[in-house]
């Protein structure tokens, strides 16, 4: 009788456990004050793409029994409007932007941290002090004129990194299924000394290193159309943090061209695919073979997977030109869930990924981005 009374309430617990955790929302992260940090002419790491997948994932939550919270994590909500009235908001306390920052100079330095934090404040200082609006463009941090600074871009980018971070604990709580972190500019090119690539600090590194201080294991893995060359310049020297990006080759940064390991503690693996390659002709068998494997496998089983979520793989996407539509993004979701098992976390930050207009072929951003989350 002892023995079927174990039996019993041990699959009552089971049940009742995993009920709990289908039960748990998936947690939105997003700064409606990202615009912020914006170039003075046209750019395609544009603020529209975080409004615009804010109002596509508000639009789901409407005709969707999937529990979602969205949370903004606005600097000052009195100044700013919501851009949906579905949103709720939330605040960084100075203690999270201490550590956030923190972080950053572990994965990049002080001298880089304090240089952009510096041009920032005394560029604002300087503008208040001659009646010019606080907000104001500084200039560019590379010879293309891809990545620059406003007044605002190193507190817009240490809340982006906050909120990787917070996804990670909010994971690791078990307070969520699934986490995203909805910010810009992306963060998966810059290096240890290097902002590039419209990337200024690197937030999923950021993220990873601070999950890895109560994991044993973290993994990265990068399916942005561009390789994360940044991500793998510092994760390099973790022995307990692995990052495998799939990409298209030749690309920006045109790097990444061969496939295979490398490293110190070979915990970097490179997957190129070729131009024009879509879900079944390029895609799917690497993903399959290379990268889950590498994610995880007997040998080697993470705690926390961290999903560099970029998506100018799309066939609409003008910056690469690789064919996935947005349904791939949903199919590569769901065979990393089951890949992994019901006990790693899995959070996801967007990366790349531009095109924003409605009807666009095979979907757009904020198409890819539903899909990732349903």
């Amino acid at each position: 009788m002892f023995y079927n009374n174990s039996i019993f309430f041990f699959w009552l617990s089971f049940i009742i456990c995993t009920s709990d955790a289908l039960n748990l929302p998936t947690k939105i992260f997003y700064d409606s004050s990202n615009g912020m940090h914006r170039d003075r002419q046209y750019h395609p790491e544009q603020s529209a793409r975080i409004s615009a997948c804010v109002s596509a994932i508000s639009t789901y939550m409407e005709s969707s029994a999937h529990a979602i919270e969205i949370i903004d994590v606005a600097a000052d909500q009195e100044e700013i409007p919501d851009i949906h009235s579905k949103t709720s908001r939330g605040f960084f306390s100075d203690h999270n932007l201490s550590n956030a920052r923190s972080t950053l100079v572990e994965i990049h330095s002080e001298e880089l941290v304090s240089r952009i934090e510096r041009k920032c404040r005394l560029s604002r200082e300087r503008r208040i002090e001659v009646g010019k609006d606080a907000l104001g463009f500084i200039g560019y941090l590379d010879d293309g004129g891809d990545t620059y600074l406003t007044t605002e871009s190193y507190d817009v980018c240490l809340r982006a990194t906050a909120c990787w971070m917070e996804c990670v604990d909010r994971a690791l709580r078990d307070e969520c299924r699934y986490a995203m972190a909805l910010t810009r500019p992306p963060g998966h090119h810059s290096t240890r000394s290097l902002p590039n690539g419209f990337c200024i600090f690197n937030f999923a590194a950021a993220a990873a290193v601070h999950a890895a201080k109560t994991c044993q294991r973290v993994a990265i893995l990068d399916w942005d159309v561009h390789y994360g060359q940044g991500v793998a310049d510092i994760i390099e020297g973790y022995a307990n943090i692995r990052y495998v990006s799939m990409h298209q080759y030749p690309a920006f940064p045109y790097q990444g061209e061969k496939r295979g390991e490398r490293g110190e503690f070979q915990n970097i693996m490179t997957v190129p695919v070729a131009v024009d390659s879509s879900w079944t002709c390029g895609f799917e068998s690497p993903f399959m073979s290379k990268v889950l494997p590498f994610c995880s496998s007997l040998e080697w089983q993470p705690d926390l997977v961290i999903v560099c979520a970029g998506y100018d793989a799309l066939s609409s996407d003008e910056l690469a030109s690789c064919n996935l539509v947005a349904a791939d993004y949903g199919k590569m979701t769901r065979l990393l869930i089951q890949h992994l098992g019901e006990d790693t976390k899995i959070i996801f930050g967007l990366e790349g990924g531009y095109q924003l207009q409605d009807g666009a072929p095979g979907g757009n951003l904020c198409d890819a981005v539903v899909e990732t989350i349903k």
